[in-house]
């Protein structure tokens, strides 16, 4: 087994309407609950943040299988939406869509669409954010070939 280890640090003062601080390796971010839900919305936020976790994993891992099918010259444009919802008292993410743009050479465009729907589940299979969520949060994927 691969064990790896992602730190952060956090740190908060006062209450709900504050801003607070999340640093990691890379990332050193204000956070607050969005203005939204009623918070401070300076910064990222925790569902902000999750979305973006999603996404960019999906992205890479996309690139990755579609590079290991044989694929050249890959560009991937992509948009992702999470909804929220409140259910039983609380909020919960209740799914993420990416909406990735595939770019390849014109050459590759016909074989890419024979094998996209594959394709995208093998991604989806590969991304750790996705593993991770399943069953919690549906993951949906709405690909447009260019």
């Amino acid at each position: 087994m691969v064990q790896h280890e992602f730190k952060v640090n956090t740190h908060w003062t006062e209450g709900r309407e504050s801003v607070g601080q999340l640093k990691g390796d890379i990332l050193n971010e204000q956070i607050s609950i969005p203005a939204g839900l009623g918070g401070n919305g300076t910064g990222t936020n925790p569902d902000e943040l999750l979305v973006s976790a999603a996404s960019s994993c999906y992205i890479i891992s996309l690139a990755a299988v579609l590079e290991r099918a044989g694929f050249t010259d890959i560009e991937i444009q992509q948009s992702s939406i999470g909804t929220a919802i409140f259910e039983q008292s609380k909020f919960r993410m209740d799914s993420i869509t990416h909406y990735p743009e595939i770019y390849v050479s014109k050459n590759q465009k016909d074989m890419l669409s024979r094998k996209i729907e594959k394709l995208l589940k093998v991604a989806d299979n590969n991304c750790m954010i996705s593993n991770s969520i399943k069953g919690n949060v549906s993951v949906k994927i709405e690909p447009i070939l260019k």
